[in-house]
């Protein structure tokens, strides 16, 4: 499949996907959430390509990468393809010092291909650790593993958690698996809201609050009040997008942060693909 023909199935999907949420339904966003955690390592696009392409996808490779890992892809099964950006050799001047060097830019993007592990076959790998399932154990790793100091107090009434991008404030009264859910909400507040662009409240509040629900249903929490946030949401297409790949971002940060955790699924790649429309994360072998 050409380059040009995946980005026109993710335009018509986001199209899709923006025309239910206006009218109210969100059940392909939610499920969108909660499939992408299971690809950290790679951009929103790039996931959604793969989920349009094989939605039952868990952990996906390039056929090398499999025959690395002792396993081949069975015969006459069909690629998942996906988005790599295209690198060129520049030379760039320094402005300061006037010394050149060579860098390499994105000049395009091209078709690359992968295939999940349920299309191969061979050596068994090594089984995911799997996350502290008590939520008491999650809370307290999430509060270890958060960039900025987690606190627990009294907060004025109706209100779970705060931020101001410095540290994270809880309300003593929880449940560990609310507070963890909470948490994450608040993290992701932290990661993608405290670098001056200026958003509506609103849609900061879906960010965060999608960003949770993507890492905590890998981590195993319900995150059962995630739709009433997701429910509100009324953006663009534009606006979509660009939220996913926020969502994504922030969602990545969170499960990377976490100690001694698993492949959560989604690349074995040693390296990452980038996706067109975003910043290109590492190059996937």
């Amino acid at each position: 499949m050409k380059a040009d023909a995946l980005m026109q199935s993710i335009e018509t999907w986001l199209k899709q996907l923006a025309a239910e949420l206006r009218e109210g339904h969100t059940q392909g966003f939610v499920g969108f959430l909660e499939k992408m955690g299971r690809f950290p390592r790679y951009s929103a696009r790039n996931t959604l390509l793969i989920l349009l392409q094989r939605p039952d996808a868990t952990l996906v490779a390039g056929m090398k990468r499999w025959n690395e890992l002792g396993r081949r892809v069975r015969k006459g099964e069909r690629a998942i393809a996906i988005l790599a950006p295209t690198l060129k050799r520049v030379e760039v001047v320094d402005e300061e010092t006037g010394e050149v060097r060579e860098e390499r830019q994105i000049v395009g993007f091209h078709t690359a291909y992968v295939f999940d592990v349920s299309q191969t076959e061979g050596a068994p790998l090594e089984p995911a650790r799997v996350p502290a399932s008590e939520d008491a154990l999650l809370y307290a790793q999430l509060a270890a593993a958060c960039p900025v100091p987690v606190e627990e107090g009294l907060l004025r009434a109706g209100m779970v958690g705060k931020t101001d991008g410095k540290r994270i404030v809880l309300a003593a009264d929880l449940s560990p698996a609310h507070k963890a859910e909470t948490l994450l909400h608040e993290w992701a507040h932290v990661l993608l809201h405290f670098d001056g662009a200026r958003r509506e409240a609103r849609v900061k509040e879906l960010e965060a609050e999608a960003t949770a629900y993507a890492a905590g249903r890998q981590l195993g929490l319900t995150m059962e009040s995630s739709r009433d946030y997701i429910l509100h949401w009324q953006g663009t297409v534009e606006g979509l997008e660009g939220a996913l790949e926020r969502i994504m971002r922030g969602a990545r940060e969170i499960l990377e942060a976490l100690p001694a955790q698993p492949e959560r699924g989604g690349s074995i790649e040693g390296k990452d693909q980038g996706a067109a429309g975003a910043a290109p994360l590492l190059l996937a072998r």
